[in-house]
């Protein structure tokens, strides 16, 4: 309900007087109209750039964390060890059997996979 142009200069002038004689309930009250770091919170702006800025930040940890990955599982190359790295393929020995008489042993050729 809209007041009317008399009401509004009364109101006015209550508020003048009320400034005058007591300035800091009058500040007490100006602060009523003022938004506070709450109420700001609460916009729907806000919370959708809020919203956003943690999406970037979540996605950013998580390309860095799995671009980091395959440097955990790389070996060591250099890092003052003593004994040389194992080889990645195991190497079996092809068994050897005795040669008998006027038969020849099997040749490393026919061995070979």
């Amino acid at each position: 309900m809209a007041l009317s142009m008399d009401e509004q200069r009364a109101l006015a002038e209550i508020e003048q007087h009320l400034v005058k004689a007591e300035p800091a309930l009058a500040a007490r009250m100006a602060s009523f109209g003022r938004q506070g770091a709450v109420s700001v919170l609460r916009s729907t702006r806000v919370r959708i750039l809020a919203a956003c800025v943690v999406l970037v930040t979540v996605t950013v940890v998580s390309l860095i964390a799995y671009a980091l990955l395959p440097l955990r599982a790389m070996p060591d190359r250099g890092g003052g060890r003593a004994t040389p790295p194992a080889s990645r393929q195991p190497s079996v020995a092809a068994p050897q059997q005795p040669a008998l008489k006027g038969r020849p042993g099997p040749s490393t050729a026919t061995l070979a996979p």
